[in-house]
């Protein structure tokens, strides 16, 4: 419209209208959005420029182990993550406090145990005194192999310490199985039991079993044994001895005469073949002249048949020990069965005088041992 008034009077001034007013402020500002646009486009490419060149010689491991970085960082803040992240921090926190207090229940234990070992040590190496054992025990020590708690020693024998050892320490390195003999382990295994109990301090209400505490022992050690016992019938609520030994427990009857209405001697009784029951045993009357009886029975059914066949097969064994022992006397001890008593008259060789009977008393030997126990043992 303007253009054609102004064809039509060129010379003539035509003022602007509403329409070329706004169009031309439309223009103003779309020019100056145009030119921000290209600012920002201009920033944007110098940005990309400049990371391109920074990433163009990057190690791909490298991006990609900070890209995976930057994906954990986002989960980690996940809901789900969040929780567990929080579950694994407490239970962080209560292992450390667990942690924390074992270490000092261990510390309290060591301090404990170093205290009771050194008690257990004096006691038994007491007790092996009074045993006349010849050795001691020594360098007692504790550990937590396998997260168990245990403890180890040695054995003193004219002052030289010896290792426990274990079934694969070689027969020519001195241990324990090859340095003691059957009657000091059993006199080590008592010590140590006769230390537990003094040591127990609910003993006064504990019944306490002894069964055959006095293998392999000479006579001094069986008098001593005796006389543990005695005191462990006066410090316990009761006592009971098992063995084989009429004699022995002879010794025991006689050694508590004092307290005649508390002991009592019971014995397994046979009951037709395979049974057996418990009753009163006349242990006077038993170790009374009890070889020359027994050596009656047998010279009676030898010579005349008379006797029970079972009764007389188990007094073979008996009159045969008694027998070795009256003929050569020192030779064995008092404990000996009549295996241990073969073997040493066959290392006596043929010097003693019944070495030449050998074979025939591991016949005898070997047809009695099925007989030597009660029904049921």
């Amino acid at each position: 419209m303007l253009l054609d008034r102004k064809a039509a009077a060129p010379l003539e001034k035509v003022d602007p209208d509403t329409v070329l007013i706004d169009g031309h402020a439309t223009y103003a500002s779309l020019q100056q959005a145009v030119a921000d646009y290209n600012r920002v486009v201009t920033a944007a490419n110098t940005i990309i420029t400049a990371k391109k060149k920074a990433t163009g010689a990057a190690d791909v491991r490298t991006v990609e182990t900070a890209l995976a970085n930057l994906q954990a960082v986002k989960v980690r803040h996940e809901p789900e993550a969040r929780k567990a992240c929080d579950e694994y921090m407490l239970a962080q926190l209560e292992k450390k406090a667990v942690e924390d207090n074992k270490a000092n229940v261990r510390r309290q234990l060591d301090a404990y145990t170093e205290q009771v070992i050194g008690r257990y040590q004096d006691t038994i190496n007491n007790l092996l005194d009074a045993f006349n054992a010849g050795f001691r025990i020594t360098g007692t020590r504790h550990g937590y192999p396998g997260g168990v708690a245990s403890s180890s020693y040695q054995i003193l024998i004219n002052n030289t310490a010896v290792d426990l050892g274990d079934a694969g320490t070689p027969l020519d390195q001195p241990s324990f199985k090859n340095t003691l003999s059957a009657g000091d382990k059993s006199t080590l295994a008592l010590a140590f039991f006769l230390a537990q109990l003094a040591h127990d301090p609910a003993k006064a209400n504990k019944i306490v079993i002894f069964d055959d505490p006095f293998n392999s022992q000479d006579a001094f050690r069986q008098d001593c044994t005796v006389h543990k016992i005695r005191k462990c019938g006066q410090d316990c609520a009761q006592v009971i001895i098992l063995s084989h030994d009429p004699h022995f427990l002879r010794r025991l009857w006689d050694r508590l005469q004092a307290y005649s209405g508390e002991r009592k001697c019971l014995k397994l009784a046979r009951i037709g073949l395979y049974d057996t029951t418990i009753l009163e045993w006349d242990v006077e009357d038993a170790t009374q002249a009890r070889y020359s009886a027994d050596l009656k029975v047998l010279t009676d059914y030898q010579t005349e048949g008379i006797g029970d066949p079972r009764d007389v097969v188990q007094k073979i064994r008996p009159v045969l020990e008694t027998y070795c022992k009256l003929l050569s006397p020192g030779m064995f001890l008092e404990g000996d069965w009549l295996g241990d008593i073969i073997g040493k008259i066959r290392t006596a060789g043929a010097g003693h005088q019944l070495f030449a009977h050998c074979d025939n008393l591991d016949e005898l030997n070997d047809y009695t041992k099925r007989y030597h126990h009660g029904e049921g043992q």
